[in-house]
């Protein structure tokens, strides 16, 4: 009872230094480096049904996008709702060190989050995210005469941390940021993407 009584007692405290700073409509974007990790999955899935070496060479990082709008509150933290694409992830399948075919993997998708940030100093600030994004994919798989693709979509949790240096007098702010997903796929396993972005934000309080 009494660590109840402690946690009700700094979340009040919490939000009332927040509120004495200004809040407002703020619009935001940024350009990120996204990978996933299809081609670890498709590796291990062929492994198990064939006796060939199949291996892949993934591309690695590719530029996504992020654009959002929001509610800016307590000097740094915000709401947020979004429109994101997700960088491409592409490569080549090997067949015993041979070239057989390759794969793409497309998502995009809205998304709301919650940032909560503290400050460190008194223009640099640290937190954390946590959003639901929703997300529609499509996989391409292709080898000799053979195309197939596939469409996916959901619903899925995300997490991370963020930064936020700010400029103009506080009605800007440089932003960083680094975002972990998992897409769930019917009938296979969690389609992960790690994330690291910067961009900038613009407040209007």
């Amino acid at each position: 009872m009494k660590n109840v009584f402690v946690g009700v007692c700094l979340l009040g405290l919490t939000s009332a230094v927040l509120a004495q700073e200004p809040s407002g409509f703020m619009v935001g974007g940024g350009l990120s480096l996204d990978r996933g990790d299809f081609g670890e999955q498709l590796e291990d899935e062929f492994q198990a049904f064939v006796s060939q070496d199949i291996t892949t060479d993934d591309d690695g990082f590719d530029t996504g996008l992020d654009a959002y709008i929001g509610y800016a509150f307590g000097g740094a933290s915000s709401l947020r709702f979004g429109y994101r694409k997700f960088g491409e992830q592409s490569g080549d399948i090997n067949v015993s060190g041979l070239g057989f075919g390759g794969y793409s993997v497309e998502a995009d998708g809205t998304y709301l989050a919650a940032d909560l940030l503290f400050p460190l100093s008194e223009n640099f600030y640290l937190g954390g995210t946590l959003g639901l994004q929703n997300w529609d994919g499509d996989i391409t798989l292709s080898a000799p005469g053979v195309r197939d693709r596939l469409s996916e979509d959901g619903r899925d949790f995300f997490f991370g941390l963020r930064t936020k240096y700010l400029i103009n007098e506080g009605r800007a702010a440089l932003v960083a940021s680094y975002n972990r997903y998992s897409f769930e796929v019917e009938g296979g396993d969690d389609l992960k993407y790690s994330s690291l972005q910067l961009g900038l934000e613009a407040y209007f309080f």
